[in-house]
């Protein structure tokens, strides 16, 4: 079945003999070039796989802006989230990510997926309750959803995660962050990485080095079938 998604599927750098995708998925208000230049800068030899969120901010005043589900404020200041809308848009990534690795040339379990904020959130989503199979998952500055953190009894998390987050970040709390990183560091199977920076919502120079460093450690791809 093809992407029902609007996909942007990029070649790597320097011509690879075996594919090795990278699944982006990219924050509230961006779009599918958004994590392109992370890409370059992390992986260069990965084809990108940049998945374009279902919603259009244009009529919201952010004209190239998409986002995978709504966010509102609240009274006290903070950001609520529509659980509905991030289950509903969990539901297509996990129809849509395994069809464009294919159209790719790619297999799933030589996929990395690595998402920023909302699409962070979904990155944690497809690993815990997709149960996509997958390389490694980079997940930055996503937010503690308890509805998608827990899994099943016989279930084991047992690839490397990339976790990080920005103490000073004014959009999502860095104790989320913490929680997430607590959440993983409690399975005794998971290869956690976590890093933490003196940043906002963003990802910095500490950041982007460890997650070169977390790219270039991770296990050489699966000989081909």
């Amino acid at each position: 079945m093809a992407s029902t998604l609007n996909t942007l599927t990029l070649p790597p750098q320097h011509e690879q003999s075996h594919v090795r995708p990278l699944v982006l998925l990219h924050g509230y208000g961006a779009n599918a070039q958004d994590l392109i230049g992370l890409r370059d800068a992390v992986a260069p030899d990965r084809v990108a796989i940049a998945i374009e969120a279902p919603i259009d901010l244009g009529p919201m005043g952010m004209p190239g802006g998409y986002a995978w589900f709504h966010i509102h404020p609240t009274p006290t200041g903070d950001l609520q989230y529509d659980l509905a809308g991030a289950m509903d848009a969990a539901a297509r990534l996990q129809q849509d990510i395994p069809s464009a690795v294919q159209a790719a040339g790619g297999h799933m379990q030589d996929s990395v997926i690595l998402g920023f904020s909302q699409g962070a959130m979904l990155g944690h989503a497809m690993l815990l309750q997709a149960g996509l199979s997958m390389q490694g998952l980079a997940a930055c500055s996503g937010r503690m959803v308890p509805e998608l953190f827990h899994m099943t009894p016989d279930q084991q998390i047992d690839i490397p995660v990339f976790l990080s987050h920005g103490t000073l970040d004014e959009i999502i709390p860095y104790r989320s962050g913490e929680e997430i990183a607590a959440f993983y560091q409690a399975q005794t199977a998971a290869d956690v990485t976590w890093c933490p920076e003196q940043i906002g919502h963003g990802i910095g120079p500490a950041m982007l080095q460890s997650l070169q460093e977390w790219f270039s450690a991770l296990a050489a791809p699966r000989a081909s079938t």
